[in-house]
């Protein structure tokens, strides 16, 4: 009987072939390193420590995705400091959370202690550049919460606004997408891009 080891190292697949090796097993395993290298797909992984947080989201290329904080802001926030207002922050697919904290701080002003200012002033591990997640983004977290760790049964604020007294927000123990007056506290937890 023919036993087959593999393991991964920097990103390249390598077998061992245990007992009796054939020449088909070898060109299987150099045509395995080298699909893998010719996609281009990342050794990332869910639940990864990288990039100043935890990965919990990774494209269909492998290459880009979406990480959070080890954990949320000290305090629960308001989405915004009773300053109503529609500032365009729209976006609720993956992608959109950045542009929806910029929006929001536009809208809002650099002082003051609301959710997406938070976000958009947070540093850790180095990394300067955190947001409040869109509404797609924060249903993304919260199906890897498990995963990632350290979140409370709290209610999220997502950077996603419904109109100039509403925005949406998650409820992280029931899972639920709800909207709620913007002056209402909720936790905050930063993502990045990579």
């Amino acid at each position: 009987m023919k036993s087959i080891i593999s393991f991964t190292v920097t990103g390249c697949l390598y077998m061992l072939c245990m007992v009796s090796c054939t020449k088909e097993h070898s060109e299987l395993s150099l045509s395995a390193s080298a699909s893998s290298q010719a996609t281009g797909k990342s050794a990332h992984f869910i639940g990864e420590h990288f990039g100043g947080g935890v990965v919990f989201y990774i494209d269909s290329t492998g290459q880009h995705g979406l990480i959070c904080s080890a954990q949320d802001i000290e305090e629960a926030f308001m989405w915004t400091e009773a300053k109503y207002s529609v500032t365009g922050a729209k976006a609720a697919q993956i992608g959109g959370g950045a542009k929806n904290t910029f929006k929001i701080v536009q809208s809002q002003g650099d002082s003051g202690e609301y959710a997406a200012r938070e976000c958009y002033n947070f540093h850790d591990n180095g990394y300067y550049n955190w947001c409040l997640p869109s509404k797609d983004e924060l249903n993304e977290m919260y199906k890897q919460k498990d995963v990632i760790g350290g979140f409370n049964t709290f209610s999220y604020w997502s950077s996603t606004e419904y109109n100039h007294t509403v925005a949406w927000f998650q409820n992280f123990s029931s899972g639920e997408q709800i909207r709620a007056g913007k002056t209402s506290s909720y936790a905050a937890r930063p993502i990045r891009y990579f």
